[in-house]
């Protein structure tokens, strides 16, 4: 590492400290800009327990607290004001209180009376996301501002969209979703590697394998009448479900095989860099072997996040009293089958990949 390089690192790890600094003060003390009205918790007292057993013998503790919070905003700021609040020590449904903790309140109108709503969690948010940032930039330098800056273009396009879809009804969702993966694509491979043979290479392999693996997926449940899939139990029971589902498999299949492709061909461009002579065939093969060390890892990883999203819904299951079977068919199912899609698109991405880039890649001849 060069002497510029390290000096670079270290002022944007000086930078990046004050920054985060700055953030959490500023979260921290910035209650004037909410309408909502703010309490600081200046204490909390316990003044009961019980236990609770439901009809399969779950137990739980129900707490009563007696919070007492200085008021930071709104005509009431500095009054002191006492509240209850009952919460579970499971907290599944409710949330314990602390001293220090900064909590939103809520009036109602018929009651005429304050009740505790939510924490204020802007300082931990900010925090934690200007902290990430810092360690891109320190690590990455130009490609981990590149970064930055494609994730806040992706997410400017990805409320576009949402928008386009609410505008025209939710009829067109797939052809939206498709097009916005099309243009995300681009413009996260255009930001990261730039206009060169290697985004080319990446941005051809990621769209031909994620449609590939759509419209394979697609003849498959339409020849198996989409049996085993429960469309109904999707959160909330959005509607149509099958075109709700089919735009979360582009998605899913989008963000794994985007992975892949670069790595491939990032690799294949450094080999065509440190052997001169190598010529297409090898570099098709070297794709393939690549490739092969790379589906396992990937397809472990989109089957670990999809247990643990569905893990605590798997064990509400069981508490209540359901049958292992049952309880998967009706919390991963769905996941488990955009998971094995995506793990399609994985696989079709080698060859796909391998393919474009020992044409494509540039190879410097001696």
């Amino acid at each position: 590492m060069t002497t510029v390089v390290k000096h670079k690192r270290l002022w944007i790890g000086l930078i990046g400290s004050v920054i985060c600094v700055l953030g959490v003060l500023g979260t921290y003390f910035d209650a004037g800009l909410y309408q909502q009205p703010i309490i600081r918790v200046t204490r909390v007292q316990t003044i009961s327990r019980e236990k609770q057993t439901d009809e399969y013998q779950n137990e739980d503790t129900e707490v009563v607290q007696r919070v007492t919070g200085q008021f930071l905003n709104t005509k009431q700021k500095g009054q002191v004001i006492t509240l209850r609040n009952t919460y579970t020590a499971s907290q599944a449904m409710s949330t314990r209180y602390y001293k220090g903790q900064q909590v939103f309140l809520h009036r109602d109108q018929y009651l005429k009376k304050w009740t505790l709503n939510e924490p204020k969690r802007d300082t931990i948010i900010v925090g934690l996301t200007l902290l990430t940032f810092s360690f891109l930039l320190l690590m990455m330098l130009k490609r981990g501002l590149m970064t930055l800056i494609s994730v806040l273009v992706n997410l400017v396009a990805f409320v576009l969209t949402l928008h386009l879809n609410a505008m025209t009804g939710g009829r067109w969702l797939l052809p939206i979703m498709c097009g916005l993966a099309v243009v995300l694509t681009g413009l996260t491979l255009l930001l990261v590697l730039g206009l060169n043979r290697q985004m080319l290479v990446s941005y051809g392999a990621t769209i031909g394998a994620t449609f590939l693996a759509l419209f394979l997926s697609m003849a498959v449940l339409k020849l198996t009448g989409d049996q085993g899939l429960h469309y109904e139990t999707m959160a909330y029971e959005l509607q149509p479900y099958k075109t709700v589902f089919l735009a979360e498999v582009v998605l899913g299949i989008l963000g794994a095989v985007m992975d892949e492709t670069t790595d491939i061909s990032s690799s294949l461009q450094q080999l065509a860099i440190e052997r001169p002579n190598v010529t297409k065939t090898e570099l098709f093969k070297s794709g393939l072997a690549i490739g092969r060390e790379i589906i396992g890892p990937l397809v472990n990883v989109l089957f670990f996040l999809v247990m643990a999203d569905a893990f605590p819904i798997i064990l509400l299951y069981l508490r209540n009293g359901n049958t292992i079977a049952y309880t998967l068919s009706r919390t991963v199912t769905l996941s488990f089958t955009q998971t094995v899609i995506s793990a399609i698109g994985i696989t079709l991405a080698v060859p796909v990949t391998s393919l474009l880039a020992s044409q494509l890649v540039r190879v410097r001849r001696l």
